[in-house]
């Protein structure tokens, strides 16, 4: 069947929102705002099915961009930001259809009409001339039906990927306990006593990078118990003693200690090559009484590890720690044979975390497809 093409504005009312963000009183309607989540109003402006379009870019400071669309349906404020599309013959075309269209189609249709010095936004006479391709009503609403199916399994997706992140902290609790109270009476040592030796990197190794050679590690590349070495940068470092004392071993346990992201961490892996660590990350190098998953674990815990550090960082405007406070953070050490325990089934907990992961990008990658043919007319 021929899709059909027509301007915005020849298919929809379009209204400019009324209400302020900040001034507007709190309510029992809902008020749309560019933000995912909506506030609330105490008058209502629009009573019907309207798509919901940010008249401003999303990052300002002369760059274009549009996060989101929304669609919003009943008793509704606006807030002055945005513009309602109120379709005008609905037995042509759906509200749905249209703000699935105009999310996907945003970047290339409505983003590059955007204009502006410091900060960027489209005009209502802009927005209407946007040309929009739409099939017969009943095709529009399988789309929509079809797309709708494909997010509500993503949404599901995203709800086990919620419940898995909570079970290394659950089984912790269950096997440990609490690590600040110490229920079991587990030994008590320090992160002193569970290492061979603690150090971090130096400052001037920018002259030493490289396109190929040796990974350096900086505190973007730590992700909870592993490195992400997808997005990592390369050296070629000097021969010296401290080069050969930074360089990065399996099982060493890497902190960030340094800046707003103080206290991240990760566990190097046996595959991390030669790498050498920035001044910004400290190596952890664990001995034979501990097992490296766990004391990786508590590190990351916000009740173990993440306590300590917030009760002893230093600094507000670039918090910072030091090795000697490192050094001095209480441990609850269980006999080995419980931490071994504990780490092999944090590591079925994560296999199921990589399976997982592999299955949101397949579904991610479906669904991107399916909104690829449903706008270009191949459904």
């Amino acid at each position: 069947m021929k899709r059909q093409r027509a301007p915005l504005g020849e298919l929809c009312n379009l209204v400019k929102g009324t209400s302020p963000i900040s001034k507007t009183p709190p309510g029992p309607y809902p008020l749309v705002t560019t933000g995912e989540e909506h506030k609330t109003a105490d008058t209502f402006q629009f009573d019907t099915e309207a798509v919901c379009i940010p008249l401003i870019s999303s990052t300002g400071h002369g760059h274009a961009s549009l996060k989101r669309v929304h669609y919003q349906a009943g008793k509704f404020a606006l807030a002055n930001l945005l513009a309602a599309a109120t379709v005008k013959d609905r037995s042509a075309l759906s509200v749905t259809f249209l703000a699935r269209y105009l999310t996907f189609t945003k970047d290339r249709l409505i983003v590059p009409l955007m204009t502006g010095a410091a900060n960027m936004s489209i005009s209502i006479a802009r927005l209407a001339s946007i040309p929009v391709e739409f099939p017969p009503l009943a095709k529009q609403e399988r789309i929509v039906k079809l797309l709708d199916e494909a997010d509500e399994l993503r949404k599901l997706r995203s709800h086990a990927d919620r419940r898995i992140s909570s079970l290394i902290p659950a089984l912790f609790d269950e096997m440990i306990g609490d690590p600040i109270s110490n229920p079991k009476g587990w030994a008590l040592g320090t992160v002193g006593d569970l290492t061979s030796f603690i150090t971090s990197g130096s400052r001037g190794w920018a002259a030493f990078y490289s396109e190929q050679g040796a990974r350096f590690i900086r505190v973007q590349n730590l992700a909870g118990h592993r490195l992400r070495l997808d997005d990592v940068a390369h050296v070629n470092p000097p021969q010296t003693v401290e080069s050969t004392r930074t360089r990065i071993q399996p099982d060493d346990l890497l902190l960030a200690i340094t800046g707003n992201t103080i206290g991240l961490s990760a566990l190097a892996s046996g595959d991390v090559g030669e790498a050498y660590v920035n001044q910004h990350v400290a190596i952890l190098r664990l001995n034979e009484k501990v097992a490296p998953l766990f004391m990786a674990c508590f590190m990351a815990l916000p009740a173990g590890g993440q306590h300590h550090i917030a009760k002893i960082q230093y600094g507000h405007t670039k918090p910072g720690i030091s090795l000697e406070q490192i050094r001095a953070i209480p441990v609850p050490v269980p006999p080995l044979p419980v931490q071994i325990d504990f780490a092999m089934r944090v590591t079925q907990i994560h296999d199921l975390e990589t399976k997982q992961a592999a299955s949101r990008r397949h579904l991610e990658d479906l669904f991107q497809s399916l909104l690829h043919r449903a706008f270009q007319g191949e459904l």
